[in-house]
């Protein structure tokens, strides 16, 4: 792979004008936000939101009726005036992760190619629109180019924070208390990762955990709303990502019997680890995915009770291509 490949960051669009079909639109700042639906509005008793788990349980509640919605935001072709490559040659690792996900019991949705309006207007409706109640969580992917803290749509550039804003749990109430995840393929900078070489010391260093829980009843509690988040960036801020390495890794792992059993922030710890040492540039760059959690159980996927279906085997993802 040549050093080539590497180079997906772009320079800004210094305006938030541009031209889209001939005509010129001004972009929203950040999403229009609604007010919360009815049917969310009903799981609110007496000033409290009702929770889908007792406050001292160590795993959320995975026994919904419904996994709940995986959102795959896959972008391969820009607008010229941005001056970025066409992100080509995943669609493999795409279809990889959508059977995955599904073998999970997520409800997978594609989205191809969508400017920033189209992917407000998608996240907002379901943060704000859409009834959660019967479902265990919601998973966000985006796999595009990104610089500096920001993700590309088809048309600009923006700030996946103020869509992730969106799912706090005194916005969107019918998944307060429930992991809201984003996968996040992209890169965030120009730097590459250089590696460092390590050889293996004799010495060891015991480790022990131990998890305790007590017998109180189910009461009323407050929960900050940020909580309950977990986001995987492919790479570390201000450094570059390959674009099949970290969900390459991701649906290995998950794939995997071995490590589906886990939970799922052990499950991306293997992720980041086979990252890190098993993949490297014919210069022999390197990559660390990023975890930010404020995950506050423990997340287990479990499976669903559903009839047996027949799926294909998984073709093996073997190319390296920089995002």
């Amino acid at each position: 792979m040549s050093s080539e490949d590497v180079k997906d960051a772009q320079p800004f669009v210094t305006t938030e004008t541009i031209t889209i079909n001939e005509s010129t639109t001004t972009l929203p700042q950040q999403p229009e936000i609604n007010e919360p639906s009815e049917e969310s509005m009903d799981q609110m008793d007496h000033g409290y939101i009702r929770a889908p788990i007792d406050k001292n349980s160590l795993c959320y509640n995975m026994g919904h009726k419904r996994r709940g919605d995986a959102i795959i935001f896959h972008h391969v072709k820009y607008d010229p005036n941005l001056e970025l490559k066409p992100r080509e040659n995943d669609k493999d690792l795409l279809e990889k992760l959508k059977i995955v996900l599904t073998d999970l019991d997520f409800t997978v949705i594609t989205c191809e190619d969508f400017t920033f309006k189209q992917i407000s207007k998608k996240i907002t409706a379901l943060a704000t629109k859409v009834d959660h109640k019967n479902s265990d969580c919601i998973l966000f992917v985006f796999m595009t180019h990104g610089y500096k803290g920001k993700l590309y749509a088809k048309d600009t550039h923006y700030n996946p924070e103020l869509l992730r804003s969106l799912f706090t749990s005194d916005k969107c109430p019918s998944l307060a208390g429930k992991p809201k995840i984003f996968i996040i393929q992209a890169c965030r900078g120009d730097m590459p990762d250089t590696g460092t070489s390590l050889t293996r010391s004799m010495q060891t260093t015991r480790v022990s955990t131990s998890d305790e829980t007590d017998g109180h009843k189910s009461q009323p509690f407050k929960m900050a709303t940020q909580a309950d988040f977990l986001i995987a960036n492919s790479t570390v801020s201000n450094f570059t990502s390959y674009r099949t390495w970290f969900l390459q890794s991701f649906c290995d792992v998950l794939s995997s019997e071995e490590h589906r059993k886990d939970d799922f922030l052990s499950i991306m710890t293997t992720v980041q680890r086979k990252v890190a040492i098993s993949f490297q540039n014919d210069l022999g760059d390197k990559q660390i995915p990023s975890l930010t959690t404020m995950l506050t159980r423990k997340l287990y996927f479990t499976p669903k009770e559903r009839k047996p279906q027949k799926h294909s085997k998984m073709s093996c993802i073997t190319s390296n291509i920089s995002e």
